[in-house]
């Protein structure tokens, strides 16, 4: 039981630091895309739905753009925390 708590105290504190960390980078994301609105997006938000619709459909119109593989680096890294994170499967295996 000693070694659990200690194993979850320590994943609370990695999931701290990661978590400032991509907060830093859907500020990072949302200055990038929403600076003048220079992006064609349906919004300049950071929220999971209009990251995943960046990384699907922004190349269209967008890939032109100055900063455009900056904030697709971004996207990416964000999307690739939430699933690591967020997804059903981590979700059950906490459960268990």
């Amino acid at each position: 039981m000693m070694m659990r708590m200690t194993m979850t105290q320590l994943k609370m504190s990695s999931l701290t630091g990661s978590l400032s960390f991509i907060l830093n980078k859907r500020y990072e994301y949302e200055q990038l895309v929403s600076y003048r609105n220079s992006f064609n997006l349906p919004s300049y938000n950071s929220d999971i739905t209009s990251i995943s619709y960046f990384i699907d459909h922004g190349y269209k119109s967008n890939r032109f753009r100055k900063k455009y593989k900056q904030a697709l680096v971004l996207a990416n890294e964000i999307m690739e925390y939430y699933n690591e994170n967020f997804s059903i499967s981590s979700i059950h295996r906490e459960a268990i």
